[in-house]
């Protein structure tokens, strides 16, 4: 059954905790997709994904590439799964239209992003009932993560 989880995030970079969970990821060897709302977004977490660490980096792939599908990591505008990925993320609230076709589907958003914060919360409402498993957390003032199930 799928889980979805959905990540308001409130002292944290939407981006670095992207980062973590992929690195997280790779650790259980589970390949992961980045959904991401356009071209721009995706080469700017590319080049993140790059050089965020002065001594390591997270290798990935993107729809750019020729050989995507051999990468743990994928970026990509569309929803697609080339590379056999388990996860999928997204980061800028577009919306997994196929939820069944991934193991784990994760939201990561900030809640000063209002229209992102609200369409997403429509959307928890909309697949309540349906046949997913559904976890919510949020961060405090202090950063620590709290469960909203």
């Amino acid at each position: 059954m799928t889980e979805i989880f959905f990540y308001k995030l409130k002292n944290l970079s939407v981006e670095l905790f992207l980062i973590s969970l992929i690195e997280k990821s790779i650790s259980m060897n589970w390949n992961s997709v980045v959904l991401l709302d356009n071209i721009e977004r995706m080469e700017e977490i590319n080049d993140l994904l790059w050089t965020f660490n002065d001594v390591s980096f997270i290798p990935h792939g993107s729809q750019s590439d020729l050989k995507p599908e051999k990468n743990k990591v994928y970026l990509t505008c569309n929803e697609e799964n080339i590379n056999k990925a388990s996860v999928i993320f997204s980061i800028d609230g577009v919306t997994i239209n196929n939820p069944e076709n991934w193991n784990r589907c994760i939201y990561i958003f900030n809640v000063q992003n209002l229209k992102v914060t609200d369409e997403l919360e429509s959307y928890k409402r909309e697949i309540k009932d349906l046949d997913y498993i559904q976890k919510s957390f949020e961060q405090d003032q202090n950063g620590k993560w709290i469960s909203n199930n």
